[in-house]
């Protein structure tokens, strides 16, 4: 008779950890797969992240959420009872996720077993000090592109001694809260265009991508759909 299996720790981990991770497959029947995190065996995770897209097929016996923590985005997988845990959930909202860890076609996913909406951003701050302090910084390789140094900048950026002056006399904190208003003022049903964005702010690409990436990281803003950003409500 097969013993009773363990429910393993959900740990608490970086996206891009688990998805640039290497997924061990299951030695035995009751063994479960595993990605090695700072020399723990992760195959739970808890995770506080953003939805950011949702399919599901005709009948709803399979439904996908994407959810994104600022450093990477993974998938939820639901099959037929099981979709009931991701229905309510829709695209915009802050959700705390326990699931299990899997790969199909070498691609890391995750399967829920709880997934609840939170409705306080201060969860995914508290969160992200948590993962800073235990793992140190990620930084992000896809989806959101920071600005190459060989990108021309756009004919309405202030010329660079101009703009260079403005972003010396503004606080970071100022900076921030104008990107905040832009976002906000031009945010349509699937969020406001990045590089609108960034021409309404008047510095350069870098320094405003740079600012847009921290606004990410730290849970203030989440990118929608590619190129598109939202504020967290």
């Amino acid at each position: 008779m097969a013993s009773a299996q363990i429910r393993q720790t959900a740990y608490k981990v970086w996206i891009s950890d688990l998805i640039n991770g290497e997924y061990i497959n299951p030695e035995g029947q009751w063994d479960p797969g595993y990605v090695t995190i700072k020399e723990s065996k992760v195959s739970r995770v808890n995770i506080i992240a953003n939805a950011i897209d949702k399919y599901k097929n005709e009948d709803s016996t399979y439904i996908s959420l994407t959810i994104d923590d600022g450093s990477e985005n993974i998938s939820l997988k639901a099959w037929n009872e099981d979709t009931k845990i991701l229905k309510e959930i829709e695209v915009g909202d802050m959700v705390l996720t326990i699931a299990k860890i899997k790969e199909y076609n070498n691609k890391i996913y995750l399967v829920p077993e709880i997934v609840r909406k939170l409705d306080k951003s201060e969860w995914m701050v508290l969160r992200k000090k948590e993962l800073l302090s235990e793992y140190g910084e990620r930084k992000r390789t896809s989806e959101f592109r920071k600005a190459n140094e060989q990108d021309e900048l756009e004919p309405n950026i202030l010329p660079k001694v101009v703009e260079e002056t403005i972003f010396e006399e503004e606080s970071s904190n100022v900076l921030r809260q104008k990107l905040l208003n832009i976002i906000e003022k031009n945010d349509k049903s699937d969020g406001a265009e990045i590089t609108h964005v960034v021409s309404e702010l008047k510095i350069s690409e870098e320094k405003a991508h740079s600012l847009i990436y921290d606004l990410l990281k730290e849970g203030e803003i989440f990118e929608i759909k590619t190129g598109r950003l939202k504020l967290i409500q």
